[in-house]
């Protein structure tokens, strides 16, 4: 089993692929929705976990923010500055252009969440996570802890991830059509899965050569590493949307099982 640094450096060529697969299928598309619907990639859910923060005057931060587009329309709901941090240099020069095309206030920093530089320390009011981060982290506690550090005192953490049961079954694209949702994956895993299906949500389609693996953290391995990284949970809400676009066709069932969940974590 490769180590946990391998993992990281491995993920983060197999992202650099498929960046620009992304562009070509949304790029476009996210730059227009930027510039003309602020706010857009913030649903009301999460909307309304930012609000409850008050976000004028405020410095935004998000972990793993891909090509930015949340973090840019977290900044237009109304906070002073966003600051995206990501492993992949192609996200974020994606990232980049998206901002300056919209003409907002946010610097996106190509680093390792682990080697979080000390520039950054104690930069932003609220720090925020959203689905399909945690899973590409081998260690959640040092992972949160950076987040402590990255953020000022009374700072406010919020996560808005998939939810880990959900992750047991096999996502839409890899399900052929008409097959039952079980579960496919255990909940309780030591070791991360090499997946070979890349990194497409968008097209659904299979490419490359780079392997990635993810790995699968339970609820309690969340929440306790959330609280050893020295913040107090204030909130926890399940959901039964897929926050996600990897999981749509499981939206259209009768009985759904917990899809989406909400943290809310401040300082102590």
């Amino acid at each position: 089993m490769a180590s946990a640094q391998a993992t990281i450096e491995q993920n983060r060529r197999a992202w650099n692929e498929v960046a620009s697969r992304h562009a070509a299928q949304n790029f476009i598309n996210t730059g227009t929705n930027l510039r003309t619907k602020p706010g857009f990639y913030i649903d009301p859910v999460f909307r309304d976990c930012l609000m409850s923060r008050r976000l004028n005057g405020k410095t935004l931060a998000q972990f793993n923010c891909n090509n930015g587009r949340e973090l840019i329309s977290a900044v237009q709901l109304g906070a002073q500055a966003g600051i995206g941090f990501d492993f992949s240099t192609a996200f974020v020069e994606q990232a980049r252009s998206l901002a300056e095309a919209a003409g907002v206030a946010a610097e996106f920093v190509e680093t390792d969440i682990y080697e979080m530089p000390a520039a950054y320390h104690a930069a932003a009011d609220i720090l925020f996570l959203t689905a399909g981060a945690l899973c590409w982290m081998p260690d959640l506690r040092r992972y949160f802890e950076t987040a402590h550090r990255v953020l000022r005192s009374g700072g406010t953490l919020f996560l808005y991830e998939t939810h880990p049961f959900l992750e047991m079954c096999k996502p839409d694209r890899d399900r052929v059509e008409g097959e039952a949702l079980n579960l496919h994956y255990p909940y309780f895993m030591d070791v991360p899965v090499a997946w070979g299906s890349g990194l497409d949500y968008y097209g659904q389609k299979k490419y490359g050569e780079e392997t990635v693996y993810w790995y699968h953290h339970t609820l309690s391995a969340i929440f306790q590493a959330i609280i050893d990284a020295g913040f107090a949970i204030r909130k926890f809400a399940e959901f039964d949307h897929d926050n996600s676009i990897g999981y749509r066709e499981v939206e259209s069932f009768p009985i759904r099982p917990p899809m989406s969940f909400v943290v809310r974590a401040d300082q102590i």
